[in-house]
């Protein structure tokens, strides 16, 4: 793994600690003047602020819910402090990753944010999660006038607290981003997302019936940043992670099926 991979990794982990309202970690800095080493900065203070606002959280149920709306505002700055460190950018790596990381913040602000506007501030439902999720994501990478369906159905007992949604809306946004930068050249196909219960455990399939993975892919031994935040996040679920083609087209395999158990 690359250095800016590493600090790549330690900058979503820290703000996934940040979402599960766990403020005393920090990212270790180093001397280097550049864009990652700026947010990472940039997200140290945002778990300082945080834990600030946190002190009464067990003493009033209107703090608790202010700070689901501070996190939700405060990782919006994250966002924006990405976008100022890219405004003279052309170098495309560095473009994807805020354009990539920017989505990932956002799955995690959503979860933050409907927290807030629930009665309870307590479960969130998946099935309206994801409406919003995935209409956000093909905002950002869907190209015009595509022809791309999604088909989604999510059982209504498919409840979950943050410790949950936030793992399970960043693998959401790792499999639907993934399937609209590489799935559908043509821009034209079909995205289906299932859920749903299965006596004590959760079953989420996601599908999408593009152009396939490559030959003698091997989902375990992928370094992609998107693949490795699937794996530990799924881990973190404490679930079980499936993967593979959904049939052959003209001799060809096609299209891609993940299943995960948790």
């Amino acid at each position: 793994m690359s250095l800016s991979d590493k600090r790549i990794h330690e900058i979503m982990e820290q703000l996934m600690a940040y979402a599960r309202l766990d403020f005393d970690q920090k990212i270790p800095l180093d001397d280097n003047e550049d864009e990652l080493t700026a947010i990472a900065a940039g997200v140290n203070m945002l778990g300082e602020e945080l834990k600030a606002n946190s002190v009464s959280l067990k003493e009033k149920e209107r703090l608790l819910k202010e700070l689901h709306h501070r996190v939700k505002n405060n990782m919006q700055i994250i966002v924006s402090m990405m976008r100022l460190q890219t405004l003279n950018e052309t170098d495309p790596r560095i473009l994807a990753f805020v354009r990539d990381s920017k989505n990932r913040i956002d799955s995690m602000a959503l979860v933050h944010e409907m927290l807030y506007s629930s009665e309870g501030f307590e479960f969130t439902s998946l099935a309206e999660y994801v409406d919003f999720l995935q209409r956000s994501i093909f905002l950002s990478y869907a190209p015009p006038k595509h022809q791309i369906e999604v088909v989604l159905d999510v059982s209504d007992d498919c409840m979950f607290n943050i410790d949950k949604m936030i793992p399970l809306g960043l693998i959401l946004n790792e499999l639907f981003s993934n399937s609209l930068k590489h799935a559908f050249p043509e821009s034209k196909g079909k995205i289906k997302l299932l859920a749903y219960r299965q006596e004590s455990n959760h079953v989420l399939t996601y599908e999408d019936d593009g152009i396939g993975l490559p030959p003698n892919f091997n989902f375990e031994e992928v370094e992609s940043l998107g693949m490795q935040l699937i794996m530990m996040l799924t881990e973190q679920l404490d679930g079980e992670i499936s993967m593979n083609y959904i049939g052959k087209r003209k001799g060809e395999n096609f299209g891609h099926k993940v299943e995960i158990v948790f």
